[in-house]
């Protein structure tokens, strides 16, 4: 398994600095057919991430039914991510100073 980790001033992977160059991608928003085609155009503009949000709102309409079915597949968005060579995160990046 890859390790991530902050370091003093950068960002690691791997014990070695690694620049997060991020996309945002609302999965839920964009058509399923057109996932691979959206990842596609972030890896050619030179990302290696893409940011999600999870919107819980819409993977439980109802409390206690849950879908992740066709559009709301998230498994599905990240192993189409990673296919291309694409990390995923979701999540705030932490307190670190200055902001984030």
């Amino acid at each position: 398994a890859r390790k991530f980790e902050a370091g003093k001033n950068t960002f690691l992977l791997d014990g070695k600095p690694f620049v997060v160059k991020a996309a945002e991608l609302h999965y839920t928003r964009i058509p399923q057919a057109y996932w691979e085609h959206r990842i596609e155009m972030c890896k050619a503009l030179g990302m290696n991430t893409i940011c999600i949000y999870i919107f819980w709102n819409i993977h439980e309409q109802e409390e206690g039914k849950f879908d992740f079915s066709g559009q709301n597949d998230i498994a599905a968005f990240c192993r189409a991510a990673q296919k291309h060579g694409m990390y995923v995160r979701s999540g705030r990046w932490g307190d670190f100073p200055g902001g984030c």
